[in-house]
């Protein structure tokens, strides 16, 4: 009984067994050539920065109307500068 479930658990967790790509919605990076997975870190890189200047347009927005005193502006501005230090580490070369 115990060697039944250990053959059962190995057919679901042994890296040595072929993939089923109507599995996956999209094909595993493993199996993906050189230029293709520099093509999907390219793709979400872009979509980090999309979403790092949306949130930075709402921080900007909120700033507009909210931000009363020197410490809030302050703390706004180390927000920006985190943001865009971060697109520019990940645009870097």
């Amino acid at each position: 009984m115990i060697a039944g479930a250990m053959a059962d658990q190995k057919e679901f967790t042994d890296p040595q067994r072929p993939h089923h790509g109507e599995h996956h919605l999209r094909t595993p990076t493993a199996e993906l050539s050189h230029e293709q997975k520099l093509h999907r870190q390219q793709t979400h890189i872009n979509v980090l920065t999309l979403l790092m200047l949306a949130v930075l347009a709402l921080l900007a927005y909120a700033a507009a109307f909210d931000l009363d005193h020197w410490a809030e502006w302050i703390v706004f501005g180390g927000i920006c500068a985190t943001a865009v230090g971060f697109m520019i580490a990940v645009h870097s070369r």
